[in-house]
């Protein structure tokens, strides 16, 4: 028995080498070797075939539209793809073909040629149709993961115009967007020129068509449908097409796919076109959100650092204003406090006691009025001054501050003092240690001030954990303590629970304290009770639990 063989290959050297392979084989064949698409048809018209090979694709024909063709004139005869390079990326493998042979190894055709007659008959059209649907499927899945990446619309179209040539084993593929009553002819990838770059009106091309209608336009012959401009496709290759809208509720564009050849679009390809064009309109939609979201983010951050340089300024400002201040509040102190030493000096004799006190009386108030001053100078350096992070062992410190505190005591001619000081053993923490100095050092001074008339005085420093399994440290004491009700008091400049002449102060060491602690990311607050001690509590925010 004579072999029909119908061979597709546009290269006359590898349609004589398979000639060739065939007849050193031994098979008996009778070869028909045809090089474009138009003989490929003719001849599957007029005859009948017992096998058909194709090359993967000539210029201007795919090979899945030469495997389609002959499926649909010989539906028996086996299908075999004789190529120079086997691509295995294809999403169309060789599921539907019956052997893909290499041209490097010709040996193997012979053999793979009797093996595919020896199958069984080809399944049904229907059972086809339905193994392409699920394989185009599949291939939209890597498709839409693909698109879930894209960050900009030449990338989605880059994607979508080479996934819908594939999908539809098209010659060509375009991306057209809708510009006001205008179609654009964006992007594009075919086997010759289309119209990338161009614009026509909506109500002039197949494309404004799909958009309007929101419906696919499936077009056998381009030359017999009256929706088809047919001057502006007469320079072109294409013979039919699918035109289906991107998204069907307020259509932004069309995508469009054309064959060489008369072709019958078959209901599953217009549903995976149909479903790639949902597809590129959920990316485009999401490429917006993320563009929208980035120029937000963009003015946010241009506001964030206008402000910075604003408050930047204003901090430059706050501190020229601190020293002026001070500069101009501290001459006259002075001028007061030398001439009032002066009066004393040069005519003390001839005051009474009542002058003398009330000139002495003067000096303690410019004193305090020098001491307030420098502590406010002092706070706005806290506020100002930058932060440097490193670890920091706070029972350390508060060991060292206690020490300092008795030295000063005694060096001041006061009586030593019996405290029970209980620090803990290690509390590390990461911060700036010059700042976190400063907090301990106002804490334990106010334990050891209020601490003052209490006999077996008792400081504590330490830590615990809360139910949130944050780390709260404390200075507790118990001496004369406060009433609670006015705690939120206590943190503001010059705020003061006690009078002077019962303990001495100015009220900006707690305010400092503050500042520092939320410098550090963390908060403070107090607990208390009159004549029964008070607890400062505060936690540290540790900037590499941030990161």
């Amino acid at each position: 028995m004579t072999l029909r063989i119908l061979h597709l290959d546009d290269n006359p050297d590898d349609l004589e080498l398979v000639r060739l392979a065939l007849t050193r084989s031994g098979l008996e064949c009778e070869i028909k070797g045809v090089s474009d698409s138009m003989s490929y048809i003719s001849a599957l018209e007029r005859h009948v075939f017992d096998v058909v090979l194709s090359d993967s694709g000539i210029p201007g024909y795919a090979g899945l539209a030469a495997m389609t063709a002959a499926r649909d004139a010989c539906p028996a005869a086996p299908f075999i793809v004789v190529s120079g390079q086997v691509d295995e990326n294809s999403p169309y493998r060789s599921d539907h073909a019956a052997a893909r042979i290499s041209k490097t190894d010709l040996a193997r055709l012979a053999p793979a040629i009797q093996q595919a007659l020896a199958r069984p008959p080809p399944s049904s059209c229907e059972d086809q149709k339905r193994d392409f649907y699920v394989t185009g499927m599949q291939y939209l899945v890597e498709v839409v993961q693909q698109l879930s990446l894209a960050r900009n619309l030449d990338t989605i179209m880059q994607i979508v115009r080479c996934a819908a040539r594939k999908l539809a084993a098209a010659d060509g593929a375009s991306f057209v967007l809708r510009d006001g009553d205008r179609c654009f002819y964006a992007d594009e990838d075919a086997v010759a020129p289309l119209w990338k770059g161009q614009r026509f009106p909506m109500s002039a091309c197949v494309s404004g068509w799909a958009m309007i209608n929101r419906r696919a336009a499936i077009i056998r012959d381009i030359y017999q449908d009256p929706r088809i401009p047919h001057d502006a496709y007469r320079p072109t290759f294409v013979k039919s097409l699918v035109m289906t809208p991107i998204r069907t509720t307020a259509p932004v564009g069309a995508i469009g796919v054309y064959w060489a050849t008369t072709h019958d679009a078959t209901k599953e390809e217009v549903e995976l076109l149909r479903a790639l064009a949902d597809s590129a309109s959920v990316a485009n939609e999401s490429v917006d959100l993320l563009a929208n979201l980035e120029q937000r983010v963009a003015e946010r951050t241009e506001e964030v650092q206008r402000r910075s340089a604003e408050l930047e300024l204003l901090n430059r400002e706050l501190e020229s204003f601190s020293y002026s201040v001070a500069h101009d509040l501290n001459s006259p102190l002075n001028a007061i406090a030398g001439f009032g030493r002066a009066l004393l000096e040069s005519n003390g004799t001839r005051l009474d006691e009542v002058g003398v006190d009330y000139v002495r009386r003067i000096k303690a108030s410019v004193d305090r009025m020098q001491v307030l001053i420098n502590d406010l100078l002092f706070l706005s350096k806290i506020v100002l001054a930058p932060m440097h992070w490193e670890p920091v062992d706070l029972a350390a410190f508060a060991r060292e501050i206690v020490a300092g505190l008795h030295v000063s005591a005694l060096a001041q001619g006061s009586p030593a003092r019996q405290i029970d000081l209980v620090v803990a053993d290690a509390l590390a923490v990461n911060g700036d240690a010059g700042l976190l100095r400063i907090v301990l050092e106002n804490l334990l001074s106010n334990a050891w001030k209020f601490t003052s008339k209490v006999k077996a005085a008792r400081i504590e420093v330490g830590s615990e954990t809360d139910l949130k399994g944050r780390t709260i440290y404390f200075v507790r004491d118990n001496g004369a303590g406060f009433d609670s009700q006015y705690a939120s008091r206590l943190f503001g400049p010059f705020q003061r629970l006690h009078t002077q002449s019962e303990f001495p102060g100015t009220g900006v060491g707690l305010a400092t304290v503050q500042r520092i602690i939320h410098r550090h990311g963390g908060k403070i607050w107090a607990q208390a009770a009159v004549n029964q001690g008070a607890c400062f509590q505060f936690t540290l925010e540790d900037p590499a639990a941030q990161d």
